[in-house]
């Protein structure tokens, strides 16, 4: 596999957490922007916010590459039945979570998008990387060492989603009118929509 391949296949796996990073950007900047003046921002940093997304994620892109490399084909083709429906399951289970908190929750504190806990940012690192597991199963039709992959594809993560999460933050202020409500709303769809598609995907093929 050539250079270029590479950064597209890493590129390839960089999509689903850059948009849930860009959700997260956005959601950030609707809390900051209805605090009132008086008000105490209660959340880390942005770069904190940023850098803690693209680790998570870029290191379980990390171990499902290793994951899957080394059960190899006989176990992994069992999992691979199952992987989708998987994280089906966890992104639709926080996107509705993350709806309905941010339509329920009387205190500030808990309207902070779901995403943002760290368990919540946990499970959405495990769901996101289901992809990484199949491309470390067939490593070897890649022709691509284990140590160039994992490199590749980590820094391209890890990039992407903090370059992700700034392009969010700054989006939203561009966008004053939608409420935080609101912003919680599409986030949760956007994760739900995340889901469906990976399902879609792996059943038509």
């Amino acid at each position: 596999m050539s250079l270029f391949s590479l950064i597209l296949l890493s590129l390839a796996l960089s999509v689903d957490c850059s948009t849930i990073c860009m959700v997260f950007g956005m959601q950030r900047a609707a809390f900051r922007a209805n605090l009132r003046a008086e008000e105490k921002d209660p959340m880390p940093p942005l770069w904190w916010n940023a850098v803690l997304s693209g680790l998570v994620f870029a290191l379980f892109h990390i171990l499902m590459i290793l994951l899957g490399w080394l059960l190899g084909w006989s176990i992994g083709g069992i999992v691979e039945k199952f992987d989708h429906w998987f994280a089906f399951a966890l992104l639709c289970g926080i996107g509705l979570k993350t709806i309905i908190e941010a339509y329920n929750s009387k205190e500030k504190e808990l309207q902070v998008h779901a995403m943002f806990h760290w368990k919540s940012l946990l499970l959405l690192g495990l769901a996101v990387s289901i992809d990484a597991f199949a491309i470390g199963v067939g490593l070897e039709m890649l022709n691509v060492g284990l140590g160039k992959l994992c490199t590749c594809v980590a820094i391209t993560v890890f990039a992407c989603s903090v370059a992700a999460m700034f392009a969010g933050f700054f989006l939203q202020k561009q966008l004053k009118k939608l409420a935080f409500k609101s912003i919680n709303l599409i986030g949760g769809l956007v994760l739900i929509g995340i889901g469906v598609r990976i399902l879609i995907e792996h059943l038509q093929s």
